[in-house]
């Protein structure tokens, strides 16, 4: 007989952490095409005008920084983070999740801890200015704000990920970046 209490459960989880996934990867791609074509364009009227951009380097800078952030939690979803598991692998199978679990809560604890402190950095650098864009009067709480915003967008999907620890019944772990020593 078939569990469809957790079938649907593990579906709802699933469709959410499909839905984090998305709003984080399309500002995700945004960011990284914007890099790409600050960068080019930077090159282009660096080499070929010979009239440099000056806010070409730093606006580079900060859509990378968006970038990397943003995708921390896509690679949370996908379990894409590196894990070295030698010792786990080796432990009961209840066991391993409860260890999974474990590990899941610390990185959660540590994800808090930068959203808390990025969220006070950022609204700190409300008054500080960037050094380049300062005269088209951009302070640095954009660039500041991609930690906590990632780090939430992380927390959800650390969450979501030990929910589905918890409740798919697999044997063994899903840990795909892991690597066995």
């Amino acid at each position: 007989m078939k569990d469809t209490g957790n079938n649907s459960i593990v579906r709802v989880i699933t469709r959410a952490s499909i839905f984090f996934e998305r709003a984080a990867a399309y500002p995700c791609i945004a960011a990284t095409a914007g890099m790409t074509i600050v960068v080019l364009l930077g090159v282009f009227f660096r080499y070929a005008i010979r009239q440099p951009l000056s806010w070409s380097e730093e606006v580079a800078r900060y859509l990378m920084i968006w970038a990397a952030s943003l995708a921390i939690s896509i690679g949370i979803m996908r379990r894409e983070h590196l894990g070295i598991t030698m010792f786990i692998h080796r432990l009961p199978h209840p066991v391993q999740k409860a260890a999974a679990v474990l590990v899941n809560v610390i990185v959660l604890w540590f994800l808090w801890v930068l959203t808390k402190f990025g969220y006070f950095m950022a609204i700190e650098g409300k008054t500080q200015l960037s050094p380049i864009l300062a005269r088209y009067g951009i302070s640095m709480f954009w660039s500041l704000l991609a930690i906590p915003v990632a780090g939430a967008f992380a927390m959800v999907q650390t969450v979501l990920q030990i929910l589905l620890d918890m409740f798919e019944k697999k044997e063994g772990l899903d840990i795909k970046g892991s690597v066995d020593i």
